[in-house]
């Protein structure tokens, strides 16, 4: 189809309308000659701005897409692992807004457990995953297409709650911990904390499926305790915060399929960016902030400061992948010799950061 100019083609009308071109002429000499009768100069002017009117519309109708042609925005979807404020950057980046900024259609979708997470990123239609940075890792090392191009938080951002009673890490000894699944960041997390107290083999582990589910075991006192990003209960202790044992670790990697970063790396920066910006948003709509953890979290409002808190004192403003927790996860796999280049990729963070776009969101 040829392109036209429309500044050329309304100044050579006749290419358009041969009845305009003699309305016109006639127009002018007439004038010209100042002969030129009112009733007929009327009707004349009244012709010319029928044609003027038609040749316009004809303009613009030649000038607008065609309705099919029209670009249809990506729909982009977006799983998470758990009901925590961990994820609240996700959270506040699609109640915001963010991902439709960066020309995105999105949709966030919740998995409970990150393992269970990982295998529908590798068998289903995801096209980005928050999960477990032990699931994404492991999965990897057993040949899934994934990469890591982000990570949410680079400490393990959890604390070991225990019943009330219980004082001391030695009397867990012999008792029963609650996990979400075998292969979750509470699993592994629980197993790296009682390694590090000395409690390895000495406590039992219950898989409960959920979050949800985890806390309920804990307040009803089936469980002695959970590894949790906050208080399972009332009346429940912290025994240990998981920081202080000098972890790196990553809660929750961000993760694509290769191909699909190979192809569609502008996608992927986009929801990158939009992720970002949710996190920051978290800073700056602390009012909106309230009302989105209360939304995600089913109006719990007696732990909304509780979660405010934590999500703003442990996400990381640039989601950038530190190394140190991916060696982390490979020391505890036993592959501390595979190199950690192999499971991440911070290109597209580290383009988002030159481009000045983060330190602009906390201007």
């Amino acid at each position: 189809m040829a392109i036209i100019d429309p500044l050329s083609s309304i100044l050579d009308f006749r290419e358009f309308s041969p009845s305009l071109e003699k309305h016109v002429l006639s127009a002018v000499e007439g004038r010209g000659r100042g002969d030129f009768p009112s009733v007929k100069r009327a009707a004349s002017c009244g012709a010319l701005v029928q044609a003027l009117s038609s040749a316009v519309l004809l303009l613009l109708l030649l000038g607008l897409p065609s309705p099919s042609l029209a670009q249809t925005p990506p729909k982009v979807t977006v799983a998470y692992s758990a009901v925590s404020p961990i994820f609240a950057g996700v959270w506040m980046a699609k109640e915001i807004g963010a991902f439709e900024k960066q020309g995105l259609k999105s949709e966030l979708v919740y998995i409970s457990s990150g393992s269970i997470t990982v295998q529908a990123m590798v068998g289903g239609n995801l096209d980005m995953s928050i999960a477990a940075s032990n699931a994404v890792v492991s999965a990897i090392l057993r040949g899934a297409p994934l990469v890591a191009v982000g990570s949410i938080t680079n400490r393990p951002a959890m604390s070991l709650f225990v019943q009330p009673e219980i004082t001391k890490p030695e009397q867990l000894q012999g008792k029963t911990l609650a996990i979400t699944r075998h292969g979750s960041s509470t699993h592994f997390l629980t197993l790296f904390a009682l390694e590090k107290l000395g409690l390895h083999d000495k406590v039992k582990i219950q898989p409960m499926g959920g979050t949800r589910e985890v806390d309920a075991a804990v307040r009803t006192g089936m469980v002695a305790g959970a590894v949790r990003s906050m208080k399972p209960g009332p009346k429940t202790r912290l025994l240990v915060d998981l920081p202080d044992l000098g972890i790196p670790f990553s809660m929750d990697l961000i993760a694509v399929k290769r191909d699909f970063y190979k192809n569609s790396p502008r996608t992927v920066e986009a929801m990158l960016k939009a992720y970002i910006e949710g996190v920051a948003a978290l800073r700056t709509r602390k009012e909106f902030a309230y009302k989105v953890l209360g939304k995600y979290m089913l109006g719990a409002n007696e732990s909304l400061d509780e979660a405010y808190e934590y999500s703003v004192k442990y996400l990381d403003r640039q989601a950038k992948v530190d190394p140190a927790v991916i060696q982390t996860v490979l020391n505890w796999e036993n592959k501390s010799d595979t190199p950690v280049n192999e499971f991440f990729d911070n290109s597209a963070v580290d383009r988002i950061i030159k481009e000045g776009f983060v330190e602009r969101l906390y201007r």
